[in-house]
């Protein structure tokens, strides 16, 4: 059985120094950054930046090894490898802080016009139970 990925957003960066955004898919077990290009981010504006419904595709069409290896900025995140989560509901952004078993940490920034916030609030309650934080 095939799961599906849902683009939760497509303004996503790793960071206030990254500028350039990303998609943020959402599967089952992981969570997906892909860049986009500095022109698409620039088309994007403060606006929203998925339609809604949200886009879905079967979670096989992703290829993840090319797209960790793509570009430094890109992630490939396990959700069982989450140690600590911290989910903020910002004015302008939204963000998500991880803390992985390996002890890396990663920032997850987007607009806070898309619905991520709504949506992985909702999916990582399920799947991290303890380990999310929300403020």
């Amino acid at each position: 059985m095939d799961h599906t990925a849902r683009l939760v957003t497509r303004s996503c960066t790793t960071g206030w120094a990254d500028w350039v955004h990303g998609e943020l898919w959402l599967l089952p077990h992981l969570l997906v950054r892909r860049r986009l290009s500095l022109r698409e981010t620039r088309a994007h504006r403060n606006g929203r930046t998925v339609p809604h419904p949200l886009p879905g595709l079967p979670a096989s069409s992703l290829d993840l090894d090319a797209v960790a290896a793509a570009h430094p900025s890109n992630k490939v995140l396990a959700l069982d490898g989450v140690t600590e989560a911290r989910l903020h509901r910002g004015i302008l952004s939204d963000r998500l802080a991880l803390t992985m078993r390996d002890g890396s940490r990663h920032k997850l920034l987007w607009l806070a016009v898309d619905p991520a916030y709504e949506v992985l609030g909702h999916a990582l309650a399920e799947s991290l139970g303890g380990r999310l934080r929300r403020d």
